[in-house]
């Protein structure tokens, strides 16, 4: 199971790097940071960076492994602006077990980290020639929407 949820992330960074744009590697910083989760450093995920503006800009990522992410510069991202996902699967509890001959074992998964974070990111980040370039992130998963009271 966290095999499977491994090549799933890996397999989202490796396709958020490889088909955003052309830049020189020269032009490129590295970026690195801390993702927790309630609290926790987060154990596995992914964290993307897409440009917001420019044709021959560059996104990267990266994975996320004990609630730390790192890009070296040869892979990091050039000055700009940059629209941050973060994803984190896990096995959905609610799913029958996979047939023991299922293609890829696992089964189904469920995201853990809320929307705001992911498909409805509105999270933007600066990469700066001066850095550092370190993005960190606190998550909470019990955050309540806002203009809503907790407890109503």
């Amino acid at each position: 199971m966290r095999r499977y949820s491994l090549l799933c992330v890996a397999a989202a960074v490796a396709i958020g790097v490889a088909g955003c744009g052309r830049a020189n590697p020269r032009d490129r910083l590295p970026i690195s940071g801390k993702v927790t989760l309630d609290g926790a450093p987060l154990d596995q995920g992914a964290i993307q960076f897409t440009p917001l503006a420019g044709k021959d800009t560059v996104g990267s990522g990266a994975v996320i492994k004990d609630g730390k992410y790192e890009t070296p510069a040869l892979r990091g991202l050039p000055v700009g602006k940059y629209r941050v996902r973060i994803n984190s699967a896990q096995a959905d509890p609610s799913a029958p077990a996979p047939k023991p001959d299922a293609f890829m074992s696992g089964g189904p998964t469920v995201e853990r980290i809320p929307a705001k974070y992911n498909r409805k990111s509105e999270e933007v980040v600066e990469v700066t020639a001066g850095g550092p370039n370190v993005f960190d992130y606190d998550i909470r998963t019990d955050q309540a929407p806002a203009g809503t009271v907790p407890g109503r």
